[in-house]
């Protein structure tokens, strides 16, 4: 398959999968997920499906991480087929659902990067030039 056709897939399945998440799926313990990319093979047998959740803390961020995995674990058959539906193409690949921790390694470098700023104008400046002697 030709690397057009399978991005053009990959973004109807992205775009599918979050429609099919966000509204048909009725689960309370389904976090606020994002797919965050898919990956297709070049055969069109197997498509990969990277999630994030997003939570306000570090410990609620597990909590929800785990509840999500194990709905989305039950509903994959479901979210396959659903997408199936809508692909119309003469095979439906395996959808696999995996965690992305790139936007929460994201959020705690950015978290560390204003933490060092704020540190940074607490300290007085250290390095000032020094004053010419006094003749």
């Amino acid at each position: 398959m030709n690397d057009r056709r399978i991005a053009r897939l990959q973004e109807q399945i992205k775009q599918r999968l979050a429609e099919v998440l966000q509204r048909e799926i009725a689960d309370p313990k389904l976090g606020l997920v994002t797919i965050t990319r898919i990956e297709l093979d070049a055969e069109f047998t197997l498509c990969k499906a990277y999630w994030s959740v997003i939570a306000p803390t570090a410990t609620g961020e597990a909590r929800a991480r785990r509840d999500s995995e194990e709905v989305l674990d039950r509903a994959r058959g479901f979210c396959q087929r659903e997408v199936g539906r809508s692909l119309h193409t003469r095979t439906i690949p395996r959808l696999e659902f995996h965690f992305d921790d790139g936007i929460g390694g994201a959020i705690r470098v950015n978290t560390l990067l204003r933490e060092l700023e704020h540190e940074r104008l607490q300290k007085p400046p250290t390095d000032q030039p020094p004053e010419p002697p006094a003749s």
